[in-house]
């Protein structure tokens, strides 16, 4: 058998009424039997009581500041509570409300990933985790059924087990967790102030092993052919719910998320002559502009109330539904005020009922992004262009933080709205809310382009203003370049 690998003496450094205190580690023997300190000031070296080098350091590191007395390792090694603790104070710093609701479902995932953590690897407390310990996780987290967390689980079928992106998820937000809690974490990402320095981590052991790898799964997008009987289905199953039609049609024109489309208000409405935008803060703080067409926003003016909310009139007329299907009971249970997370899960489950026929499979609100994003890159096959004007990043289709003027937003709202209107077929963009209207549509184009300096859009949008404007004989001239 090889032989174990032999551990040699180290030295620290400890900081003491801001003066350096070199410590010298001597590792355990066959009569020592843990790690050994020693600084100038002793008359000898003093034992640890840790066989562990990370346990020792720290050990040795409280018997310098309180003169050589060996304190309990427990009053030393930072607890889960204060683990958790410290993710409060780190997603508790934001002060604008909007940032407070993003942080608040941030923290739940983070904790909810320190408790699998925890639950799975068995550890009390985890802050004493090695990478040995977090490769383990990712293995044995892939062998948990997916509603591992059940008492009781529902059914006799068995249940899928957890995918790896699912463990990776986990294991992205338990890095960035540890990273809090490390003193020597880059960046000023340790969050301190909240337990004694003493207690923080030497290192994140999640940065020390090499992770499984996830799966790629294909990306689901609707076709022009589910989008058609998607509002079919809403006007013969949920007949005389307009606001709910105006959510699935300013899902496709925004792109946007689900939280950021059911809390639209109409404050964030930016009326340009007769262009239409709303202004929103999506996810990390993104601020962006989408535009409508004119159609959907006679909609949109149809189902005004006096709340803010742009589909505040959801509730009165779920309520009326229930009630004209003879549905009392259902019509109790709809709440009086305009609640946007409610707005959400109920679309959500009405768009997972309606797929559950379809050949594709089932789908969620989400598919509406990757369709609008798609049908944005189709009108303009320029990624990096798409992208920057979709607010998103180039590798999947999030990068700008900073403000910009509004005059920009506007711009790149309208390119995107064009994108997209380029590359739904007539039909499909008349379903949705867009009108036709030529020479205006054009001449609005044209303004757009010039605004942008993207010049062979002008030029190209020049042509085809001029062969609407002339007879049929000189049309012929123009399409071949004789003028």
């Amino acid at each position: 058998m090889p032989r174990k690998p032999k551990q040699e003496k180290q030295t620290i450094t400890v900081i003491v009424k801001r003066k350096p205190v070199a410590v010298t580690l001597h590792p355990p023997t066959s009569i020592r039997k843990s790690w050994y300190a020693y600084w100038n000031g002793l008359m000898a070296s003093k034992s640890t009581g840790q066989r562990k080098l990370a346990d020792a350091i720290v050990s040795a590191e409280n018997m310098v500041k309180s003169g050589g007395k060996r304190a309990d390792l427990s009053d030393t090694v930072l607890s889960d509570e204060e683990f958790d603790e410290i993710q409060r104070v780190h997603f508790g710093r934001k002060q604008d409300p909007a940032a407070i609701a993003r942080a608040a479902k941030s923290l739940f995932s983070c904790l909810n990933s320190i408790d699998a953590f925890r639950i799975i690897t068995g550890l009390k407390p985890i802050t004493l985790a090695t990478p040995d310990d977090c490769a383990a996780f990712q293995r044995k987290a892939l062998s948990f059924p997916k509603n591992w967390r059940h008492r009781y689980p529902k059914g006799k079928n068995q249940v899928d087990c957890i995918s790896p992106n699912t463990v990776l998820k986990w294991s992205r937000s338990l890095q960035a967790a540890f990273e809090r809690a490390n003193r020597n974490a880059p960046k000023r990402k340790c969050v301190r102030g909240v337990v004694d320095e003493s207690k923080l981590l030497l290192r994140n052991p999640w940065n020390h092993f090499p992770w499984i790898e996830g799966t790629k799964r294909p990306i689901r997008q609707f076709d022009e052919a589910e989008l058609l009987s998607l509002l079919k289905y809403l006007e013969t199953k949920w007949s005389g719910m307009t606001a709910v039609l105006a959510v699935a049609k300013m899902f496709l024109w925004s792109s946007g998320r689900r939280s950021e489309i059911m809390g639209l208000t109409w404050h964030s409405l930016r009326i340009v002559g007769n262009e239409f935008h709303f202004e929103i803060v999506g996810k990390w703080g993104v601020e962006k502009w989408f535009r409508v067409p004119e159609g959907l926003y006679q909609d949109l003016l149809k189902i005004k109330t006096t709340s803010p909310f742009v589909f505040a009139a959801h509730n009165d007329q779920l309520r009326q539904h229930y009630t004209g299907n003879s549905q009392p009971g259902c019509a109790k249970n709809v709440g009086t005020e305009f609640d946007p997370n409610c707005l959400g899960d109920w679309f959500h489950q009405r768009i997972v009922d309606w797929s559950k026929s379809l050949p594709k499979g089932r789908a969620s609100p989400h598919i509406f992004r990757k369709t609008s994003l798609q049908y944005a890159r189709s009108g303009e096959d320029l990624n990096r262009q798409v992208a920057h004007d979709a607010r998103v990043s180039e590798s999947v289709l999030m990068t700008h933080y900073v403000k910009e003027a509004d005059v920009q937003m506007r711009q790149r709202s309208n390119r995107t709205f064009f994108r997209i209107q380029a590359s739904l077929s007539p039909e499909l963009a008349r379903q949705y809310g867009h009108v036709e209207s030529n020479p205006g549509l054009l001449e609005e184009k044209l303004k757009v382009a010039i605004a942008a300096k993207d010049w062979p859009l002008v030029s190209q949008i020049s042509v085809e203003l001029a062969n609407q404007q002339c007879p049929p004989t000189e049309k012929i001239g123009l399409r071949e370049g004789f003028l």
